[in-house]
């Protein structure tokens, strides 16, 4: 049977409708637009709907969440409002995510469904957990703290599903975790589902599952095959961020997710990029739950060109037509450069990674390469002249955009451009202008202006303190034709 389920990728895929679906289910697959099912989805819906065990390793982006929501859709008895499948999620955002995948595929069944979540009052999680709901899906932390204050009742769950399943059983959710496993008593189905899944998970599996079926759609290429991955020098001698700068004006994505280390690197790198007139936002930990909500509303509705996070931004988000994603600095675990790069590519689409590369980063990148057998591109860097000149180029542009459209210019502003383009200083009062435009009022940092505290180099992270995993709970082509140069180049 495990042969039979080891589907080739490749190989013509049933339809939902052969598959045994109910009509309700039926309806809402196709409203969501799903024409077939995906490997991982024909693999897994029959032995999850017959209540078997599932241990599933899927590349990401390769439709894990219907996977386990429609057979888990199939086999709830809604005419019983209790709790009867938990779904548990590392972050916040994956756990909103998989809830709406839920409500969306159920919406005609009559599920009744719960995000529960830390970062937020518990006042409307109570009043939907006493109104009965069918599904649970949440954080580990802020589940147990319902749990223990007798919001949430387990006798009922049957069923239990591990999104990211590596990352919830690390160091930072472990015990958590098997808190959780002690307070389902009646659980009858665990589902375990990842992209990748290290050998820490088969005490897991010994313990709580029973003869599962090992589903694994990954193969020995962890990576995702529609992605480049492409490697840029970056010259230690000279400020990190305006590498980042040539790199975004030579790849020029869309849209794409800058990965930084540290939580203070985000609010750094966003803000120097915004001073710079780009559509740049940070997503870390530190920021309300409103807050990140909206960031990442912005960024999938397509209103955000380039979100700078931490590895928050790495799990299961799923946003549609992301070209290209940035390491800005590499992840010290090469299992985190696919999560990273994985926010790419998704879906049958194709996607580039970035990485940026200096002598201090070479011992992870060779530990990227020889762990999931990726050979990074090599790209030239642009110089100074050229990042100047594509920065200038394209702004020219957005200018000549706005007249194209009809921009109405009131006639004393064409008298003051007149006056400057004769004036000895043309040049510098030009400058103020195009900075005024670009950065709106002149703020200030710590009593420095706005545009000099931005203009210098990040300041080095600290060194405690700042790893941002976010476990409290809680491409584009290149717009000018420039591919990956030939090795040897500058940098």
């Amino acid at each position: 049977m495990l042969d039979e389920l080891k589907t080739d990728i490749h190989a013509e895929l049933p339809t939902f409708e052969s598959l045994g679906l109910p009509e309700p289910l039926l309806r809402a697959v196709r409203e969501a637009g799903y024409e077939r099912p995906m490997a991982v989805q024909a693999a897994c819906l029959a032995p999850a709907r017959e209540g078997r065990d599932l241990v599933v390793q899927s590349r990401t982006g390769s439709g894990k969440t219907a996977a386990f929501a429609l057979p888990i859709l199939h086999r709830i008895r809604y005419e019983d409002r209790r709790p009867q499948v938990l779904v548990l999620a590392p972050t916040r955002e994956l756990a909103l995510q998989v809830h709406g995948e839920f409500e969306r595929l159920g919406r005609y069944a009559g599920l009744q469904s719960v995000c529960i979540y830390g970062g937020t009052r518990f006042g409307e999680q109570i009043d939907r957990l006493k109104a009965g709901v069918h599904v649970v899906v949440g954080t580990p932390g802020r589940v147990l703290d319902h749990y223990r204050r007798g919001n949430f009742r387990t006798d009922a769950v049957q069923a239990i599903i591990l999104d990211e399943a590596d990352e919830m059983l690390s160091a930072g959710f472990f015990e958590d975790i098997r808190k959780v496993f002690d307070m389902l008593t009646g659980l009858k189905q665990v589902l375990l589902f990842s992209a990748t899944l290290p050998m820490n998970l088969e005490n897991l599996i010994k313990r709580h599952m029973h003869d599962p079926v090992r589903v694994d759609l990954s193969g020995e290429q962890v990576s995702v095959d529609r992605i480049a991955n492409i490697a840029y020098p970056v010259d230690t001698t000279g400020a990190r961020i305006r590498t980042l700068v040539a790199i975004i004006e030579a790849e020029d994505p869309v849209a794409a997710i800058i990965f930084c280390n540290t939580r203070q690197e985000t609010e750094v790198v966003a803000k120097y990029l915004r001073r710079r007139g780009y559509d740049a936002e940070y997503l870390n930990s530190d920021l309300s739950q409103t807050a990140r909500e909206e960031v990442m509303a912005r960024i999938k509705a397509g209103r955000l060109r380039l979100l700078v996070a931490t590895d928050i931004a790495a799990r299961g988000i799923d946003i549609s037509l992301l070209p290209c994603v940035l390491h800005y600095d590499l992840p010290s675990d090469a299992q985190q450069y696919i999560h990273r790069t994985g926010r790419t590519g998704r879906v049958d689409r194709s996607g580039r990674a970035i990485s940026m590369v200096s002598v201090r980063d070479l011992q992870a990148l060779k530990r990227i390469e020889w762990t999931y057998g990726i050979r990074l591109t090599p790209a030239e860097t642009p110089t100074r002249e050229e990042t100047l000149k594509m920065l200038a180029d394209r702004r020219i542009r957005e200018f000549k955009e706005r007249l194209d459209a009809g921009a109405v210019i009131p006639e004393e502003f064409v008298t003051i451009a007149r006056e400057i383009l004769t004036d000895p200083e043309a040049e510098g009062l030009v400058s103020l202008l195009v900075d005024a435009y670009l950065s709106g009022p002149i703020t200030t940092t710590n009593g420095v202006p706005d545009g000099q505290a931005q203009d210098r180099p990040p300041r080095p992270p600290r060194s405690e303190g700042h790893a941002d995993s976010d476990r409290s709970g809680g491409g584009g082509g290149r717009g000018r034709g420039r591919g990956p140069r030939r090795p040897g180049g500058r940098g």
